[in-house]
């Protein structure tokens, strides 16, 4: 479960995404760059498909385990986000899954529209379908937010069917939003919300108080702020979220009976002349720090090169202070250094020139590791939290330390 949002602007754009998965499942930053002179097939995550002679340079945020990716955006700053929705009537046992299909048209596409059609004929040609979850059978049907730099759509889908819609700004979740009013269908003009909606599963999913949650933040002053304290949000009442599991919280935390957990976060800020990538490249945004990367620079951690496994070994670290924090309370010290500390590395990116960046990120790295280092050291107030919380977390705990 995940949500993604984004905004069209006179002079740029900004997308998010926060990718909701099984807590213990770790999702890498990783820049492919673009290949040409290819033949052959393509190995997806289960269906291998014939590829085209060229490819184009693309960061993803992609769970290790699998060929596809939950966000992206590539070098031409076509930006792509995908949601499962969950439909009536059986899901696919085989065929591409919705992250397949987010990496094949970054790969394949140069604007949004081409993402459109790329995504609807891989769809009416293969299918979409098998298992995504992690540890546990996870089967669904897929939307996406899709757009560049002057365009913004929402595409939603059932089976082979689709919908789509253009907006100026849009917030999606897990569940479909387009009525009778898309700009174009597969087939004939239809409510698509109402006729394809299985209702128990996306009730349950927590996506109607989610979706409010990040949509309040499209008009906001300051876009790449909003966006951070979009996905960063929770649930009205949610106060220790480290304490009990939140599936209403656009910043899900893991523990209850139904939910996952934010395990990746990204941020794209489309400027005219460049692209600017905010990541966490770890779990919970809540209480992480959005790092900088300027798209085609070397990679700095969290980006790193697809046959790099320090991209994993990161997320691991990492996760050690988030689990720690199971039970306790951050002091209200930790939000405000965040936020300062967030802010200004927003200002000093926009003042950065692209052969200063990478020198930018690593130092934005060594301060991330310091203010870590700083409250891993400090005793945090515990919180009261239930059995089930509890027992569930210890589960996770055994088995991802242990391997």
């Amino acid at each position: 479960m995940c949500d993604t949002l984004g905004r069209i602007f006179p002079n740029g754009a900004v997308f998010a995404k926060n990718s909701d998965r099984s807590p213990n499942e770790v999702q890498v930053t990783e820049f492919h760059p673009a290949r040409t002179g290819l033949s052959g097939e393509v190995a997806c995550t289960y269906l291998r498909i014939p590829q085209v002679s060229q490819t184009h340079a693309v960061l993803l945020s992609r769970p290790a385990w699998m060929w596809g990716a939950e966000i992206g955006v590539n070098e031409f700053g076509l930006c792509i986000g995908n949601e499962a929705v969950f439909t009536k009537g059986a899901y696919g046992k085989t065929g591409l899954t919705g992250m397949d299909l987010l990496r094949l048209a970054l790969e394949r596409c140069r604007t949004a529209r081409e993402a459109i059609g790329c995504i609807t004929q891989l769809l009416q040609q293969y299918g979409q379908g098998g298992n995504c979850g992690y540890d546990h059978d996870f089967y669904y049907d897929n939307a996406f937010l899709i757009m560049d730099r002057t365009t913004l759509y929402v595409l939603e889908t059932c089976g082979k069917e689709w919908v789509w819609k253009q907006y100026p700004a849009a917030s999606i979740s897990n569940r479909l939003s387009i009525g009778s009013d898309g700009d174009s269908y597969s087939g004939e003009i239809c409510d698509f919300k109402k006729k394809h909606t299985e209702p128990i599963y996306t009730t349950f999913s927590g996506s109607a108080h989610r979706k409010s949650q990040t949509a309040r933040f499209l008009d906001a002053a300051d876009p790449l702020s909003g966006c951070m304290a979009a996905l960063r949000c929770h649930d009205h009442g949610v106060s220790d979220p480290f304490a009990k599991g939140t599936v209403s919280s656009a910043c899900m935390h893991y523990g209850a009976m139904v939910g996952d957990h934010t395990t990746a976060s990204m941020v794209v800020s489309l400027e005219p002349e460049r692209t600017v990538i905010w990541t966490t490249g770890s779990s919970a945004p809540c209480v992480s720090l959005f790092k900088p990367w300027l798209f085609g620079c070397k990679a700095v951690l969290p980006v790193t090169y697809s046959d790099d496994k320090c991209g994993e070994s990161y997320w691991l670290e990492a996760e050690k202070f988030r689990r720690n924090l199971l039970g306790k309370r951050l002091p209200k010290e930790f939000y405000a250094q965040r936020d300062e500390i967030q802010q200004r590395w927003l200002q000093q990116a926009a003042q950065t020139a692209h052969d200063d960046f990478p020198a930018f990120s690593r130092a934005c790295l060594e301060e991330e590791a310091a203010f870590y280092r700083k409250w891993s050291s400090c005793v945090l107030f515990p919180v009261s939290c239930g059995a089930g919380f509890r027992k569930r977390w210890t589960k996770k705990n055994q088995v991802l330390f242990s391997e």
